[in-house]
């Protein structure tokens, strides 16, 4: 185990210790769940420990191998001398071979790396910077394919995965900023946010934007397909081939990301001057990469594994802001369907059948006529339901589902086979555009709503009790919701085969959650590490104030009905306003929340009070403008910084828990001085799906010591890692200084204390009194005057 880490600069003493337990749990085979708060350099932590590791473990798989040669070069038994030699010859001489064919691999590797390093050092105005076109296409799921033959060398490797793909951007940085700038790494990512091909990226669906790559990489590979054969020759003709795709160029391209570390941008700039194509050169460099980058739903979902080639066996998984790591399982795994775009997709499939019926093989057309009283069972079904005037809403298990729609007696696996081997969306699609003609809205659905379906026959095939059909019957929006309760068994395969598994973030807290859904099955042993905060304990104020100026606060959903209950938020902010520099942001725990406390603050005169030293600024329920009221507050803060004796001394940022501004967002130093959270997030106890989902916990796990059942403590878990995100935005470096303020007699109990962060939860401090809280607060920052950033 090492006792140093080469780090860009001297570490903190947590930073040591988060580098250290991380490449012990990696050396270790355990899986690791590390919170480190945000700012405490996180990210470098994990890129100078699990590089360090993997580095350690290159040098010595080869001192493993040069021992081995020695070992059997030494070797002595009792045969005779002579026989004795040959044997060791050829032993060692096969060593060598075996070694020496790795080895020339990887040299015509790296010789297509310089090449390629030099390629893109020419003049950027050359039209091409590869001379050879090649015409060969990637299969539809792999583009490991395109590796030269055999010399595919799957490398050890580190898949680091995080939530979208500006995190990942920020982790390619942090990388560059490390001693291990060298390592090769590539960054996958969705055609969406890769593709450069300007007859793709127009489109304005993700269902379109893949079908029409799809389409154009394909063109020019002959079909074997005998039905439809002149209508399909037509069809090519039409849609041409994609300009930016080529086996040679994706081969040379992916040299060249292996070469130098690129954020997605840089890659994207990069193709398009070499005009080839980033996403399937990113896929290509999969093999021989040592650091490969990609968002959750590509590592945890098993068809997205597949279709990449990611190979679990011995990688290390390393899965960033993995406090969601649940719900993101479950929705990954959940899929929607619209009333609409199933009348939809049944009458194109009816054209389509007439269409094409004479020129099918029967057992196609038999599949054909199947998938078509499907679709129409699954409409009769929202129809039926609909004709009731309660409930509006069902809720069923996979067997009371099909049994509903009489597709218990349909072998859904032969459906399923024949939608995506036929390529049945695609040819229905090709009649529509020809036939039908609809309107853009209604092809965007449809067009995707077939692979639903077939993607929805894939879950009632499932074994699987812990699946749900969830019926939502409205006037104008019914629609069917597959959902998946358990998140054990999609995340079974990383523990089972991966050499480890570390999930990480700000705020894992309540890890007990996470043990229990996601780790129960494995038998390996587990690392819990969680550090505290670089900054100093003087810089941190997080207090609890269970009474308002006249009344208790208690801003439950029944709570916040009591007259005057809002007027106190009032109070209490305009309090706060008057003795805490710079901004401050109020995180409330619903839009609706926030829109009753504003329209009384209005009424009641203390938004105006408020606004003559504050400027306020209100994130709306539905707004595409966040951004915008995101960079307003920014402006105005830093605008009234060090402008001594000024009446208005910044801004109030006012949004909600779990919403747009209360994760990712940074607000750092004077943009968050202080965070006020009103109340508790706690979800509608009424939500069927959400009352599933603890009725299946409560059958599936033990009570707590404490007597709550697994259903409450996950209701409880949920509204926590609201509130931890949202408190989590406020401190991001070990300068940095704020106050939080917890609103509401509810965060003076012990269970919900000990759900907040450890750094938190050590300096928490009780208080009953708004004077009181004022003055702890603006002491506070007095003590802080002159270590504003």
């Amino acid at each position: 185990m090492p006792d140093e880490f080469e780090f860009p600069f001297e570490p903190y003493q947590i930073q040591k210790d988060f580098m250290k337990n991380l490449y012990e749990t990696i050396e270790q085979k355990k899986i690791g769940i590390f919170e480190s708060p945000t700012g405490t350099g996180k990210s470098l932590s994990i890129i100078c420990s699990a590089l360090k590791w993997l580095q350690d473990q290159k040098e010595r798989q080869e001192k493993e191998e040069r021992e081995k040669i020695e070992t059997v070069a030494e070797e002595e038994d009792n045969e005779p001398d002579w026989v004795n030699e040959q044997y060791q010859r050829q032993k060692v001489q096969q060593l060598i071979s075996e070694k020496q064919a790795a080895a020339d691999k990887v040299a015509r590797r790296q010789k297509r790396v310089l090449k390629s390093r030099k390629r893109f050092k020419r003049e950027q105005n050359k039209e091409n910077i590869w001379d050879e076109e090649c015409e060969v296409r990637f299969s539809s799921s792999d583009c490991s394919s395109d590796s030269d033959s055999g010399e595919a060398v799957y490398s050890n490797k580190i898949y680091y995965c995080s939530r979208t793909h500006s995190q990942l951007s920020q982790f390619i940085h942090e990388i560059k900023k490390s001693p291990y700038s060298t390592v090769k790494v590539t960054i996958l990512g969705s055609r969406t946010n890769l593709c450069i091909n300007p007859a793709v990226t127009q489109l304005r669906s993700n269902y379109l934007i893949n079908e029409r790559c799809l389409e154009l990489r394909q063109s020019s590979a002959a079909r074997n397909k005998q039905e439809e054969q002149e209508e399909e020759d037509e069809k090519k003709k039409k849609k041409g081939k994609c300009e930016f795709y080529s086996s040679q160029k994706v081969r040379d391209f992916s040299a060249h990301i292996l070469s130098e570390i690129q954020d997605i941008e840089g890659l994207v700039g990069g193709a398009g001057e070499a005009r080839t194509c980033p996403y399937y050169s990113t896929r290509a460099a999969i093999p021989e990469a040592e650091v490969v980058l990609l968002p959750y739903n590509m590592m945890l979902h098993k068809d997205q594994r597949k279709s990449l080639n990611v190979r679990l066996k011995d990688a290390v998984v390393i899965i960033d802001e993995a406090h969601n790591l649940i719900e993101t399982i479950n929705e990954i795994h959940s899929l929607t369907l619209h009333e609409k775009d199933c009348i939809t997709t049944h009458r194109k499939l009816s054209v389509y059948l007439r269409k094409v019926k004479a020129r099918l093989k029967p057992i196609n057309l038999l599949h054909c006529k199947q998938v078509i009283h499907c679709v129409s069972q699954i409409s009769s079904c929202f129809k039926k339901l609909q004709t009731q005037k309660q409930p509006r809403t069902y809720l069923f298990t996979i067997g009371d589902f099909q049994t509903k729609t009489d597709l218990a007696d349909i072998n859904l696996f032969d459906l399923v086979k024949f939608i995506r081997e036929s390529h049945l969306a695609q040819k229905v699609q090709g009649y529509q555009d020809d036939v039908i003609k609809p309107s853009d809205d209604v092809t965007i659905h449809s067009r995707s709503v077939l692979a639903d379906i077939a993607s929805l026959f894939t879950c009632l095939t499932n074994a699987d009790t812990a699946g749900r059909v969830l019926l939502v019957c409205e006037t104008d929006n019914s629609y069917l919701r597959y959902i998946s309760l358990k998140s054990e068994d999609p995340f079974l395969p990383l523990l089972r085969e991966c050499r480890s598994v570390i999930l990480a973030g700000g705020t894992m807290e309540p890890v007990g959650e996470v043990q229990q859904q996601l780790l129960a099955a494995s038998s390996r042993d587990v690392t819990l590490f969680s550090c505290g905060h670089v900054i100093p304990p003087q810089n941190l104020l997080p207090i609890t104030l269970s009474h308002g100026r006249e009344m208790e606060l208690n801003f439950s959903f029944e709570g916040r009905k009591r007259p005057g209950i809002l007027q106190e938020v009032g109070n209490i902010l305009l309090e706060l306003c008057q003795v805490v520099p710079g901004g401050v942001v109020c995180f409330f725990p619903s839009y609706q929340c926030l829109s009753d406390c504003k329209s009384t603050l209005q009424k009641s005169g203390h938004l105006d009070k408020i606004s003559k030293i504050k400027t306020v600024f209100c994130d709306e329920a539905g707004s595409k403008n966040s951004d915008g009221i995101l960079e307003l507050y920014s402006k105005r803060v830093r605008s009234a910084k060090g402008n001594t004796g000024a009446v208005n001394t910044g801004a109030i940022l006012m949004s909600v828990l779990g919403g747009r501004m209360s994760e990712g967002i940074n607000f750092s130093d004077d943009l968050g001085r202080c965070v006020v959270v009103v109340g508790l997030p706690f979800a509608n106890p009424s939500d069927p799906v959400l009352q599933e989902k603890m009725r299946y916990l409560d059958s599936t796990l033990k009570s707590t010591e404490e007597g709550r059942t697994p259903g409450q403590t996950y209701y409880e878990n949920k509204c926590m890692k609201s509130v931890n995100q949202a408190i989590g935005r406020a401190i991001r470096h070990a300068n940095d200084f704020a106050s939080i303020v917890l609103l509401d007699k509810r965060y003076g109990t012990e269970r919900i204390n000990k759900k907040l962060p450890a750094w938190i939860r050590k300096h928490l401090r009780h208080s009953n009194s708004l004077q009181h809280t004022s003055q702890t607060v603006s002491n506070f920052f007095k003590e802080r005057q002159g270590d504003s950033v």
